[in-house]
């Protein structure tokens, strides 16, 4: 029986593989009263990811994002924003997998806890997961509030941010 079970247990992790970020980015998106998008966006990304080959649901891990490299196309924004998230304090956020469940719409539920702003907070994401040759693409949405991490919207004269947050994963992996 423990020959059985070690045979199991060897075998399953023949199959595991390391993913590293190779290339993409996370953007997130938030507009102030409606007229001017706000899209910063950050490529310098670390994974922390494993798959078992062949089956993107067995997708597990954690992925960090440099915050102090969100980047918009305005600079004095960009400023102001890691200003409001504290760049110095919380310099990077994390988000961890917890699960994939492919739903009834052929697309996956990517179920995890996103650490934002010292805050962690159930976060899931719907989207695209694939594998093909040695490379993983995930491409996912999520909607978040900013004051559910502690992060007060910012606001300017008589303008101000919405606190709603649409984050946009569009990136590539190498399976090691």
């Amino acid at each position: 029986m423990r020959l059985l079970i070690a045979t199991l247990l060897t075998t399953a992790t023949l199959f595991s593989a390391d993913l590293a970020f190779s290339s993409g980015s996370v953007e997130a998106h938030t507009s102030i009263m409606g007229d001017s998008n706000i899209n910063p966006a950050s490529s310098k990304i670390v994974s922390h990811l494993t798959m078992d080959k062949g089956d993107v649901t067995t997708l597990k891990g954690s992925v960090d994002v440099s915050l102090i490299d969100l980047k918009s196309d305005n600079e004095d924004r960009d400023e102001h924003m890691h200003e409001t998230i504290n760049v110095d304090k919380y310099n990077k956020t994390t988000y961890t997998i917890t699960s994939v469940v492919k739903n009834t719409k052929g697309s996956y539920n990517i179920n995890g806890k996103l650490n934002l702003h010292g805050i962690t907070k159930n976060v899931n994401l719907l989207g695209e997961v694939s594998e093909s040759d040695d490379k993983v693409s995930i491409k996912a949405k999520t909607t978040f509030k900013m004051s559910d991490f502690g992060i007060e919207p910012p606001s300017m004269l008589f303008l101000t941010v919405k606190d709603e947050l649409d984050m946009t994963i569009d990136t590539t992996y190498t399976i090691k």
